[in-house]
Order: C-alpha cells, then sequence, then structure tokens
C-alpha cells in the first residue's frame, strides 16, 4: 500500500477564471440587446455601455461578499434559504421563474438573425422552433461537448472583432460628440434604461463564484476576476456600440439586430460569417446552455417541499422534465403573445434586478446569522460599514429595476403584479408544510446518528 498522501484536487487559478468569466460574459446580450439600446439612447450607446458595465460591476458586490465568506455555496436560493430563511428563499426562485421570460430574447434574437440570411421565414415560427428544438435536445439530455462549445465563442469573438475592425474606419467620429442632445438624445431616463438593459449583456461574470470552492484564494481572485473581465469586456463592447451607432444614420439602425450595419461593413462572404458564425451561433447555444441549468433553483425548491415534490423528479438523462417545461412556457409566451424584445428586455431584467436585491438583504443579515464566519471573511468590516455600502447598492438595484419596469405596458406591469401577489400568497400558505417536512427531516438525520 502506499504511503503517499493523496493528490489534492487542482484548482482553478486567476487566469483560469478570467477565460471563465470572459466566455460567461460574451454571448447573446450584445447581439441581441445593443439594437434596442440604440433606440433608447441613440449615439450614447457606447456610454450606456460603460455605464452598464459599471452597474454589472457594483451589484455584484454583495454576491462577492457573499461567495468570500461561504465559498462552498454558490447559488442565490441557498444563501437566502440560510441567511433569510424559506419563505424568502422561495420568493426569490420565484422573482427568478419570471425574469426568465429573457428566454425569449435569445430565440426571437436567433430568429432575426436566421431571416435576415433567410427573409422567407416567419421570424415567430422560427424563434418557436428554435426554443422547441433546444427544449427537446435538453430533455433527452444530450450536451454539446466542450469542444463544439468552445469552437463557437472563437466564431463569436472572431466575428465580433471582425465588426470592430472592418467598422471603426467608417465611423462618423462626430457622432462620440459628449453633448447632452448627443447622449441623452430621448432624455435621462431613456439612457438610464438603456445602461441598466447592458447591465444585464455585461453580467455574468459574477458565476464564477459558483465554483468558489474550487479556486485558489477565492476571497482574492473572485472579485479582481469579476472587476477585470468585466472592464475587458465592456471596453469590448463600447467599441461596438461605436459601429453599431455610428456608421449609419440611428434612425436606420434603432431597434434593428448587427446585421444592417454588417451588410454596410462586410463583404457578402464575410458578412454571412458574421451572421451564422456568431449571432446565430452564439444566441442558439445561448439558448440552448440556459435550458440545461435553469430549473435547477426551482428543483432545490421543489425538494424542499414548496411545490409538489414529484415535479422535481428526473427523467432517465437526468433531466426534471416538468420544471423545463415551465421555462418553455416562460420563453414561449412572449413569442406567441408578440411582444417586442424592448417589452421582454424590461420585464425580464427589471424582474432579475429584484431578485438580486434579495440577495443583497441576505448580505445585510450576514453578520448577524454568521457572526463567525463573516468575521474569518477577507470582507469582514463593521457591520454599520457594510450596511452603509449596501444601501448605497441597493438604492441603485432599485432605481434599475425601477427605470426597466416603469417601461412596461400596462398588461404587462398588471401581469407581473398578479404574478408576485400569487407567489407571495402561496408561500404563506405552503410555509407550514415546508417547514414541518425540514424540522421531520432534521430530526431523521439526529436518529440516523
Amino acid at each position: 500500500m502506499s504511503n503517499k498522501p493523496e493528490q489534492s484536487r487542482q484548482k482553478l487559478g486567476f487566469i483560469d477564471c478570467m477565460g471563465m468569466a470572459i466566455g460567461q460574459i460574451i454571448g447573446s446580450g450584445i447581439m441581441v440587446l445593443t439594437g434596442v439600446v440604440i433606440g433608447m439612447t441613440g449615439h450614447g450607446t457606447p456610454y450606456a455601455f460603460i455605464v452598464g458595465a459599471l452597474v454589472a460591476i457594483i451589484t455584484c458586490v454583495p454576491y462577492i461578499i457573499l461567495t468570500g465568506t461561504i465559498p462552498a455555496s454558490g447559488a442565490g436560493y441557498t444563501y437566502i434559504r440560510r441567511l433569510m430563511g424559506r419563505k424568502a428563499s422561495f420568493m426569490y426562485i420565484g422573482m427568478f421563474v419570471l425574469s426568465q421570460v429573457l428566454i425569449a430574447t435569445f430565440a426571437k434574437g436567433f430568429a432575426s438573425y436566421f431571416c435576415a440570411v433567410f427573409p422567407a421565414f416567419n421570424e415567430a415560427v422560427v424563434a418557436m422552433g428554435a426554443l422547441i428544438l433546444c427544449t427537446i435536445v435538453n430533455i433527452i439530455g444530450l450536451k454539446s461537448s466542450a469542444i463544439v462549445q468552445n469552437l463557437m465563442v472563437v466564431f463569436l469573438l472572431l466575428s465580433l472583432l471582425l465588426f470592430i475592425g472592418f467598422g471603426l474606419p467608417k465611423v462618423d467620429w462626430s457622432t462620440l460628440s459628449l453633448a447632452a442632445d448627443n447622449v441623452m438624445p430621448n432624455g435621462f431616463m431613456n439612457f438610464a434604461t438603456g445602461a441598466a438593459l447592458l447591465s444585464f449583456a455585461c453580467g455574468g461574470a459574477k458565476f464564477i463564484g459558483e465554483n468558489a470552492d474550487d479556486i485558489e484564494a477565492p476571497a482574492r481572485t473572485i472579485p479582481k476576476v469579476i472587476v477585470l473581465s468585466t472592464s475587458i469586456v465592456a471596453v469590448f463592447y463600447a467599441l461596438i456600440g461605436v459601429v453599431a451607432s455610428g456608421v449609419l444614420p440611428v434612425e436606420q439602425v434603432a431597434g434593428q439586430n448587427l446585421t444592417l450595419v454588417a451588410q454596410e461593413i462586410f463583404p457578402t462572404w464575410l458578412y454571412l460569417f458574421f451572421v451564422i458564425g456568431g449571432a446565430m451561433f452564439a444566441l442558439l447555444t445561448t439558448l440552448n446552455g440556459t435550458l440545461s441549468w435553469v430549473t435547477r433553483g426551482l428543483q432545490s425548491a421543489s425538494r424542499d417541499g414548496w411545490l409538489p415534490e414529484k415535479l422535481a423528479n428526473e427523467n432517465k438523462a437526468g433531466v426534471p422534465v416538468v420544471l423545463l417545461m415551465v421555462f418553455f412556457v416562460m420563453g414561449a409566451l412572449p413569442i406567441v403573445t408578440g411582444m417586442d424584445l424592448t417589452l421582454i428586455s424590461n420585464m425580464g431584467v427589471g424582474t432579475d434586478m429584484l431578485s438580486e436585491f434579495m440577495v443583497l438583504l441576505a448580505c445585510w443579515r450576514l453578520p448577524d446569522v454568521l457572526p463567525e464566519q463573516f468575521k474569518k471573511s477577507a470582507f469582514f468590516m463593521k457591520k454599520s460599514t457594510l450596511h452603509a455600502i449596501l444601501l448605497v447598492i441597493g438604492a441603485l438595484m432599485l432605481f434599475t429595476s425601477y427605470v426597466n419596469l416603469s417601461d412596461l405596458t400596462v398588461p404587462a406591469a398588471i401581469c407581473c403584479a398578479i404574478y408576485i401577489v400569487v407567489l407571495f400568497v402561496w408561500t404563506q400558505y405552503r410555509s407550514k408544510y415546508v417547514n414541518a417536512k425540514a424540522e421531520k427531516e432534521e430530526k431523521d438525520a439526529v436518529a440516523e446518528k
């Protein structure tokens, strides 16, 4: 028998994490939201990208603190359940479900690029077809190999670099004037709404914290990775914003995807490479990838008893099919009802920011609920200091949510309000069962010991 100690699991270093974070940020958001934001901010779009990146970084602070203090647990549902209680955790996951109307933006974005090349097809039909296809793939349990996924990222990065390289020489640089009527042609609130939407496109780095227990010195590495990766991508995105809003008249590109500008700056063969190899691949893989993980929080909630436990059951491929269909419906409804991308994006980002605010509230309670763990954290500070920081961030989160949700149509706002009321009532009704189930499981665990 060997006396050598068991080799420890290799952990991710700073460079590994940077690669993962940048790959997570760069995706469908830039392809879907740029035209939407041009419609709101005009030539202010590059500046809106910078502001959006700052918002993305600042709103990650509570998540950074929690990850650095409890690095083994990365999901918001778990943080909130542990620090705020079971009721709050289900309200969080319920808001998360509502925010996943954003799934429709991936499908509709794919359809808009597909139909730019094949105009004979109907966009709504193509979007539903993409959503159905990716849902079936996930039900079967077929996973795209890492090689294929990485290849798609290479195509995407190359496409965007070409977009910048071919586009910058054709930009009218006078469009970057810092005059208020140029940067905020539709007023401050529209600029703020655009920046709030782009905070979603610049987000994603925080998910590196999901693997905090596999990262070297997570308390130091994760904050650096989040700030640096988001900053690098923000500059990259701002350059794309310069090209997207500065080559053709704003009136022509507002609300459109990037194909109009791509046609203007690329020869035909490169235009096709950009649309197919970049945009379509990015959106389809994002849609498929989202459906592969989006059920996990709701599955945990079902196992806790908030929903019938049978809903958490998996098929032979390990997929909770019923819960997957919940998110299929969330993506399909905006497509079937003809909601436009601006409305979908505002609803999704606005409700997502509310769920992030709940993570902030969990962080607020950290010194009281887990005082010993917090004292050992690299982010330890006086409770008053922590609360002062979180107050500022919370105000930013609520403002960001407000500027998005305030643009909802009356029917959409009413539907959101009804959903939240039903969610709250169900939480109150079901909590007795959930608490009793948890107490029984704790007693059984003690008895087994």
